[in-house]
């Protein structure tokens, strides 16, 4: 009579109720049915991320216009990181990070997210930066000054 109350309150659940040598092999089922949810959660997870995710920034060094990038520089990146990108006070250095850390930093305050104590003016600037804007930047100030 307890099993066949236990078999009821657990109906619909999932789980079931096994005893001896069933019992070890329905652990086992429990633990692997277990995983199969796990891995479709994070293949879920892994897939609301990249719907999510902003769209990568291909950046194709032989079509970077350095020269339309040296002025974006000069007006709205050289009073705070230096003239060389070489950093000032609390704006950090440039010209040392890879291209695609400048990229995904300015992607990421043009995204309006906060990441640092500079992010409200970061932000303000790089909302109005294009994708190539940010590439031509990336480029630019990784490689102009050695």
């Amino acid at each position: 009579m307890l099993r066949q109350l236990i078999a009821v309150l657990l109906l619909g659940t999932g789980l079931t109720v096994a005893h001896g040598a069933e019992s070890a092999k329905t652990e086992e089922k429990v633990e692997a049915d277990a995983a199969a949810e796990k891995e479709t959660e994070t293949a879920a997870e892994a897939e609301t991320t990249a719907e999510t995710a902003p769209p990568a920034i291909v950046i194709k060094v032989d079509e970077v216009d350095l020269e339309a990038a040296e002025a974006l520089f000069k007006k709205s990146c050289r009073a705070c990181h230096g003239n060389k990108a070489q950093g000032v006070a609390s704006y950090p250095k440039l010209s040392d990070k890879e291209p695609e850390e400048i990229v995904d930093k300015l992607v990421t305050y043009r995204a309006g997210e906060k990441i640092g104590p500079n992010s409200v003016l970061m932000i303000q600037n790089a909302k109005k930066l294009s994708d190539e804007d940010i590439a031509a930047l990336a480029v630019y100030v990784t490689t102009a000054f050695d």
